[in-house]
């Protein structure tokens, strides 16, 4: 080389390292605006290279550390980092590329949301020796796609709940007045064949809304209220009518208060001794384990514990108690339940049942 090719050479030189830091500098501004980075890491020496923005979308300055293998995956959601790790070690078996989305939590606290792909890279032999490839910050639009579904479903919710208003119209309230009407009129028989019609309409509806919207049962848990049905004071410890002398001891497990009474009315004049009233789940196993019944009368739906979950409880506390379900429930939907669950009975809410004579065949043991 001569001196006189010094000076061009430097020129070009100059030229081409400014022609270099355009390029990534318009690299940068586009990587920005699209909110993507990119990563290159090299195998053997654990050495990571990302563009500028892809710190930015972790919530660290450009270029702050080595993002080593490990540290990214300290950056990774806590339940997204084994998946991770395994989606990248397939890539590196099979030499193959991958993509994912996954959750990465800021310095701040923050969680993103990123969709990532990448490739790996080989030597001659076929050893990976480098994993590349590119990561966009999804996060806005995943939230706005889950927002627009909110928004479908509760449309959809929406129409259900008017749906099922009109259906209470015509198949309840109207069914109600006409019993109403019957009775006035001295129609006990009419009236009481309205609500007979009214309580199968009314099952049938409470069949179609109990069933999950994947097809799968209801499980213990599931008909927990989260109010009880009456504002009424919660169980007692059974009406003052009863006597000692009665043999079979009775639980009555209801959580509407008019129900309760209602029950132990029958109870008692059918023979029975109620020995106690609970108005939930939780009080009903106190209560069972308390005073040791010979039968228990539960309800389904109620706070704290529903039936079928205060059975167990129920059994444990009082292993020789007989339990009879009373619910409002249709039979064919919730009768193999409540006996798979413990109950020795499945009776039906409504006007033709007769608590007392159930009773006495459990105890008889004639259920």
């Amino acid at each position: 080389m001569t001196p006189g090719d010094t000076e061009p050479t430097t020129e070009a030189l100059d030229r081409a390292e400014a022609a270099l830091a355009d390029l990534r500098a318009r690299v940068d501004s586009a990587q920005q605006l699209a909110d993507m980075g990119d990563y290159d890491w090299e195998i053997a020496t654990d050495t990571n290279s990302w563009s500028d923005q892809l710190y930015r979308i972790y919530g660290y300055q450009p270029q702050s550390f080595n993002a080593s293998y490990e540290r990214f995956l300290s950056m990774i959601h806590p339940d997204d980092r084994e998946r991770v790790e395994a989606i990248h070690q397939r890539a590196y078996q099979t030499g193959g590329g991958y993509q994912m989305i996954e959750r990465i939590v800021r310095p701040d606290g923050e969680v993103r949301y990123l969709s990532s792909n990448g490739e790996v890279i080989t030597d001659e032999e076929g050893t990976p020796v480098r994993m590349r490839g590119t990561c966009l910050d999804i996060t806005e639009r995943l939230l706005a796609e889950r927002a627009r579904e909110q928004l479908v479903a509760n449309l959809r919710e929406a129409q259900v709940r008017r749906r099922q208003s009109l259906e209470i119209n015509d198949n309840l309230v109207q069914g109600l007045t006409v019993a109403v009407m019957c009775m006035e009129s001295g129609d006990r028989a009419g009236a009481a064949a309205h609500l007979e019609m009214v309580l199968d309409a009314a099952r049938t509806m409470m069949n179609n809304l109990l069933v999950n919207p994947d097809g799968t049962p209801l499980v213990p848990g599931d008909l927990m209220r989260s109010t009880p049905s009456s504002l009424d004071a919660p169980g007692s410890d059974g009406p003052a009518a009863q006597t000692a002398e009665q043999s079979v001891r009775v639980l009555v497990v209801d959580d509407h208060a008019q129900v309760r009474e209602l029950l132990c009315a029958q109870l008692v004049a059918g023979g029975h001794r109620v020995v106690g009233e609970a108005a939930d789940g939780v009080e009903a196993v106190e209560k069972t384990a308390a005073l040791q019944p010979d039968v228990v009368v539960l309800d389904l739906a109620m706070p704290r514990l529903d039936g079928l979950t205060a059975l167990a409880g129920i059994r444990q506390a009082a292993p020789g108690a007989r339990v009879i379900v009373l619910s409002g429930f249709d039979d064919a939907m919730m009768a193999d339940r409540a006996v798979a669950s413990g109950a020795l009975r499945y009776v039906e809410k409504g006007t033709s049942m007769n608590i007392a004579e159930t009773v006495r065949e459990a105890v008889l043991g004639r259920a």
